[in-house]
């Protein structure tokens, strides 16, 4: 029987929190958002009290000035120079939306429907029947995923949370994260029982593209017999019937997005330098004590900043042996976690490619996003954007120019 992992998450202090962006806005004024906890509640997050400072109105006349001198004086210096290198960003969804670094599920998503997820970007929150303001990807059946998710990956490690100081600390714990699992896979001494680790991050451009891209790995085990990897997506099912083809579709892209950033990170064909700039990191900074001291008790004494654990890494996988990534998907039924079903399946390297290059003008701004084919309409009927829908309405102009033509 494998030994308890260990898997590590940040806590950022809330200044940090990437969720502070993730809030409604109307008139420039944030409102509650009611949240759906995995349990069924729901818990509303009221808006914390604005803090405004006192008028400097009666230090200028121009009404310009004082206006001008007010939002200076309120913006501390580390927002003046985030806003500056936001303003030296490309206006394209990947910065606009991404800030550079695309979630390998947004490339599942934008497959399913790339106008879904374009709305998803322009309104990210809707209004229920009672009122309540809720994030569009609120839904039970995704609750219920999150938790069968996270009841996996307990089944085998055990969390523990590190408070942070910076963004910087929160990625040296990412890396610790893959660290521990590489460092894992080196050391197992069990020849006949397949090792595994869960949750693992991953980052890469796959074949240098322009796209660059993070995940969270489901599962990775590993054979010592055969000296192969496999990588494995959880799925969740409301019902036993097998998923639609266009759905196994987008989770074997992903698996194999997954597969690819694994393979090209064990090659060690990642650029250290995008690494740091994609993800708008100061390598040299130090790793709080926290940080520092978890590195230590897992046998690496000598890391003082992310750079340091970025090396790390690299020489970690540069010691992997030679191996073959496969790839699998296993769907569990929401209702009854022991019944499951599994796909394995092999990858198609140029289907991914051609992929990636049909994707990367919507990311990069050069073509407008475009919506499902004809075929692939019974996708509009959970769609939460269908009454506003520009690409639906187009095509429905066009089926019945067509019909009249006939006609």
């Amino acid at each position: 029987m494998q030994e308890r992992q260990l898997i590590f998450e940040s806590v950022l202090p809330s200044e940090l929190d990437p969720a502070r962006y993730s809030k409604p806005v109307i008139d420039g004024i944030e409102q509650a958002l009611t949240v759906t906890c995995t349990d069924g509640k729901t818990v509303t997050h009221n808006p914390a009290e604005p803090k405004v400072a006192p008028s400097i109105k009666d230090d200028f006349d121009d009404d310009e000035l004082v206006a001008f001198a007010e939002n200076l004086e309120n913006i501390s210096p580390e927002e003046l120079e985030r806003r500056a290198k936001k303003k030296e960003r490309p206006n394209n969804p990947l910065f606009k939306y991404r800030r550079g670094v695309l979630s390998v599920s947004d490339l599942s998503a934008q497959i399913w429907c790339e106008q879904q997820l374009y709305y998803k970007f322009l309104y990210p929150f809707v209004l229920n029947d009672e009122g309540e303001i809720k994030r569009v990807d609120d839904k039970p059946h995704m609750l219920c995923g999150t938790a069968l998710h996270l009841e996996r990956e307990l089944e085998i490690q055990t969390k523990v949370s590190i408070e942070c100081k910076t963004r910087e600390d929160s990625y040296g714990v990412r890396l610790l994260n893959m660290v521990q699992g590489i460092n894992g896979l080196l050391t197992w001494n069990k020849p006949n029982e397949r090792y595994i680790t869960r949750e693992m991050p991953i980052f890469g451009n796959m074949y240098g593209g322009k796209l660059y891209f993070r995940g969270i790995i489901d599962e990775i085990n590993y054979d010592p017999r055969t000296h192969q990897l496999e990588v494995v997506e959880f799925k969740t099912r409301a019902s036993k019937t097998a998923p639609k083809p266009q759905q196994t579709y987008t989770h074997e892209v992903q698996v194999n997005i997954y597969r690819t950033l694994l393979d090209e990170l064990i090659q060690g064909q990642v650029d250290k330098s995008l690494y740091f700039e994609r993800f708008n990191l100061q390598p040299s900074t130090p790793l709080c004590e926290a940080v520092r001291n978890e590195y230590k008790e897992r046998g690496f004494p000598d890391i003082n900043t992310l750079e340091n654990a970025f090396d790390l890494l690299m020489k970690l996988t540069f010691r992997m042996p030679t191996i073959t990534t496969n790839g699998a998907i296993e769907y569990i039924l929401q209702s009854d976690a022991t019944w499951k079903h599994r796909k394995e399946f092999q990858r198609d390297e140029k289907h991914l490619q051609d992929l990636l290059i049909k994707s990367e003008p919507f990311w990069l701004g050069t073509r407008e996003p475009e919506g499902v084919d004809i075929e692939d309409a019974f996708k509009c009927q959970w769609c939460d954007y269908g009454e506003i829908c520009a690409w639906r309405e187009e095509k429905a102009n066009e089926f019945s120019r067509k019909k009249k033509r006939l006609n």
